[in-house]
């Protein structure tokens, strides 16, 4: 498959200081005495990247999007103070989200030369690269701060209170840190302008295929409507190619819906299908009727057919594996404290099948899958620093982790093998507690996806639609057959288990 059909993208995000040095050489940590090991750079790099690209590792996965954390040019001091739970901190960097220039690349994660390498590897190798793109912000130090102070607004509100982090009553100019000053597009044009101008500079640079893009919500809908256009006739007209660009809002249906349309961004990550799917495959009595009608509110906003990403995790959530292995409550969105204190382990085997069976879901389900680095075999982790830790490979891995990333090539594979998986519209057949069984169809193929996320073996009875005529259903994984008479037929499910089964 072409890799600029985005029906058939899989994607990855690569967390760039955590995932793999490839150059010890310009491996270099901030020097503070109150900065805790897990907050500092670990040495990941462009270069190794690359050699992960090369050793066919995302080959194997079917993987051919990347996602990169940003790699542009941070502060080299520390900022910040962490001091809760016995744990003192300050922060560096290594995440990227602090830009101190406009066309740096991070000195620790290698050259611009470095990074045009790394993309022209991955177009040979079939991959995209999406870069992350922070236009809500930039660190104290970088140049257009200080020389530019009328392009950001105030930290201070008429009323005396800081605008610091006030989310939702000031989110279009509420400043994340106050060494972190937020753009006021609206009162400087030239800023806009700016901004718009040095994202589509990345893009011509450094050949890449569109952007992922921070805290889309804070940043008003002119940027994104001059962003685009200017991306239409710079790049995707004159070039013939097609630029995509997927936001991070958290919010309700409507105010992320209003970011995605043919003037703005492409998509969006399905944060509110995420909350939902999340409750339902941890907590045992939460059915799978409630996770069907969240889906099919999902097609009323953005169709049966979209690219929306969809999500098992991220770097700003904590790990799903965490959730599943018992370590954390579902209602601990944050576990900074015990990501300090007590790091989970995954300490039953059982926990890595409830990871697979939430991927089985992830990609027979319209609009993208996306993978977070090691979730693939089972990474665990609270809060942010701990959902952040080094990327492992190979022997690395305990067996169970094999196991699970074996698991986890088969099911995305069978997406990019099987149409219906990518373009098929969804047909619920049952939902309940413990079964959920619907269809994916197109002109080619129809696919019947059955979950079973109970502990116990579940019989599950199916009628077919009529009109389908089919007498024999294939299994795609282990290539069983079951029989159909007169549209029924029943299939024996293992306890936390999961099929995709074709009709022929």
């Amino acid at each position: 498959l072409n890799r600029r059909d985005r029906s058939a993208w899989n994607m990855y995000f690569v967390f760039l200081d955590r995932f793999k040095d490839g150059n010890t050489q310009n491996n270099r940590q901030v020097d503070d005495p109150e900065i805790h090991p897990s907050v500092n750079y670990y040495g990941g790099d462009l270069r190794g990247l690359i050699e992960v690209i090369e050793s066919g590792y995302f080959d194997s996965l079917s993987i051919n999007t990347l996602w990169l954390s940003p790699i542009i040019q941070n502060p080299e001091g520390a900022f910040g103070l962490w001091d809760q739970g016995g744990v003192r901190s300050t922060f560096s960097g290594y995440h990227g989200y602090w830009p101190i220039s406009a066309t740096e690349v991070e000195e620790k994660f290698g050259t611009m030369d470095k990074l045009k390498e790394l993309v022209a590897t991955a177009h040979n190798n079939n991959i995209n690269i999406l870069l992350d793109f922070v236009s809500n912000h930039v660190h104290e130090q970088h140049p257009f701060f200080v020389n530019n102070r009328n392009w950001f607004g105030q930290l201070e509100l008429p009323d005396g209170t800081l605008n610091l982090r006030r989310w939702d009553d000031y989110r279009l100019t509420t400043w994340f840190e106050p060494y972190l000053p937020s753009f006021d597009y609206p009162s400087s044009p030239e800023a806009l302008k700016a901004m718009v101008d040095n994202a589509v500079w990345w893009l011509k640079e450094t050949g890449a295929d569109g952007f992922r893009h921070d805290a889309v919500k804070h940043v008003p809908n002119e940027f994104w409507r001059a962003l685009t256009k200017e991306i239409k006739e710079k790049i995707e007209i004159p070039m013939n190619v097609k630029v995509y660009q997927i936001g991070e809002t958290f919010g309700d249906y409507d105010l992320v819906s209003s970011y995605v349309n043919n003037g703005q961004l492409s998509s969006q990550f399905n944060f509110n299908l995420y909350n939902v799917a999340q409750a339902v495959f941890i907590n045992q009595n939460d059915s799978f009727s409630n996770l069907d009608l969240e889906i099919k509110k999902n097609f009323d906003v953005y169709g049966p057919i979209h690219y929306m990403g969809n999500i098992m995790d991220s770097h700003d959530k904590n790990r799903y594996m965490a959730y599943a292995d018992g370590d954390l409550r579902l209602e601990q969105w944050s576990a900074i404290e015990e990501g300090w204190n007590n790091p989970p382990q995954v300490d039953n085997p059982s926990s890595y099948k409830k990871g697979e069976l939430y991927y089985a879901y992830m990609f027979s389900i319209p609009g993208l899958p996306v993978i977070y680095y090691g979730s693939e075999f089972g990474m665990t982790g609270a809060s942010d620093p701990d959902n952040r830790r080094m990327m492992k490979f190979g022997d690395e891995l305990s067996e169970d982790e094999k196991e699970m990333l074996k698991s986890v090539r088969s099911i995305s594979n069978l997406r990019l093998e099987n149409s219906a998986l990518r373009y098929g519209d969804f047909y619920t057949l049952y939902a309940d507690e413990n079964i959920y069984t619907y269809i994916r169809s197109d002109v080619n193929q129809r696919i019947v996806v059955i979950l079973n996320k109970s502990e116990n073996q579940q019989k599950v009875d199916l009628t077919l639609p009529e009109f389908y005529n089919t007498q024999m259903l294939k299994d795609l994984f282990s290539g069983q057959t079951y029989s159909v008479e007169r549209n029924n037929v029943s299939v024996i499910m293992d306890g936390i288990s999961y099929k995709y089964l074709v009709l022929e």
